[in-house]
């Protein structure tokens, strides 16, 4: 989080500086003679062209590259448009917070992405066992989606509970007289499944995909619009060609987002509304809350009982090994970001001094 920090006010301080010797140049370009059928680009770039450039390729690098958990459901509160409008800000809010997060520490989204992977790892096979025992289907797709929030289990009514594998019929109705919900994840599913309260309902990855607002194309073009740049500041570097400090800074954002894309490409994306899991026509029986209460939850608390409206964070991974992965995924993501900007050392800089302190904040932050 410091690489980024130290980096953007080094640039801030850069451009400060720049500004109180102004200068500009304009290229001349002459009109075709004539109608022409085409027209090569100039050989020049001129500064809006690289800003505008390395803004959107940040903005790929910040906005897009988002999965995060499963948001707070509004469940029937303020109704009318001022409502509508309410929560459609409340979300709009959400993604923007983790954006500028983004923009600041892009290694932050990294270090979650890296503990998101490692639980899917750990328990996919797993699940895929047990899903394979009952004979319904689960893919790393439900893997993931079960790691960000997307599974919850319901109890409707006062009624005392019944025995829950008779209750899987009606299992997958969801009913607005539920009272009670739990939110789900791979560490509860399984012990649910391992200890026989449950059967793992028949869930496609098609009912998941609907409910993701992206697919492996989009992901795929912010992808390569993401390659492009660093290509192209590849091809600029061999040919000897001059690349600004700004544009390493986005090579550095380019390296991280890949990583991030590589972490959550099987992850939905924007996903807005829960499955249900579960549910029962009484209310849950103790058996299942007991074991849903008492799942690991070292890295961040989310399995109070939940009542209409509340969620895990927006970006925390539901499970937890320890702080030796922790360390060593914030490490990496602090690398990952941190060693592009080394590229810059031997760059010119308006005054020794901006040269130094891009260095340090380089090596150090």
């Amino acid at each position: 989080m410091r690489s980024s920090s130290g980096c953007i006010f080094v640039l801030i301080w850069t451009y400060s500086q720049v500004a109180q010797a102004y200068t500009t140049f304009e290229p001349e370009c002459t009109n075709p003679e004539g109608v022409v059928n085409f027209v090569s680009s100039p050989p020049t770039r001129g500064t809006l062209d690289i800003l505008w450039s390395s803004l959107f390729t940040i903005f790929a690098c910040t906005w897009t590259i988002l999965h995060l958990n499963v948001p707070e459901q509004r469940a029937g509160r303020d109704p009318g448009i001022m409502g509508d409008l309410k929560w459609g800000m409340k979300a709009i809010r959400g993604k923007a917070k983790w954006m500028l997060t983004t923009v600041m520490a892009p290694e932050y989204l990294l270090f979650f992405g890296i503990l998101k992977l490692n639980d899917a790892r750990e328990y996919h096979p797993k699940l895929k066992a047990l899903a394979d025992a009952d004979q319904v289907p689960w893919t790393l797709v439900h893997t993931t989606f079960a790691n960000m929030g997307g599974f919850v289990i319901r109890g409707i009514s006062d009624r005392v509970g019944k025995d829950p594998r008779s209750e899987i019929p009606t299992a997958r109705i969801q009913s607005p007289d539920a009272k009670e919900w739990y939110i789900l994840n791979l560490d509860t599913i399984f012990k649910l499944r391992s200890e026989g309260h449950i059967v793992l309902p028949y869930i496609p990855k098609t009912e998941i995909d609907d409910h993701s607002k992206g697919d492996n194309f989009t992901k795929g073009i912010a992808a390569v619009q993401i390659i492009w740049t660093i290509a192209g500041a590849i091809t600029r570097a061999r040919r000897g060609l001059v690349i600004s400090q700004l544009e390493v800074s986005v090579i550095a954002f380019a390296v991280c987002a890949l990583l991030i894309y590589a972490c959550y490409w099987s992850s939905p994306k924007d996903v807005s509304v829960p499955i249900t899991f579960l549910q029962w026509e009484g209310p849950i029986p103790p058996a299942i809350t007991n074991i849903v209460m008492g799942t690991d939850t070292d890295r961040v608390n989310l399995f109070s009982k939940a009542k209409i409206g509340q969620r895990p964070p927006a970006n925390a991974s539901l499970i937890g090994d320890g702080d030796k992965l922790d360390t060593v995924a914030l490490l990496c993501g602090a690398l990952f970001f941190g060693a592009p900007h080394i590229l810059a050392w031997n760059f010119t800089f308006p005054t020794p001094v901006e040269r130094i302190i891009w260095r340090v904040a380089s090596v150090y932050f």
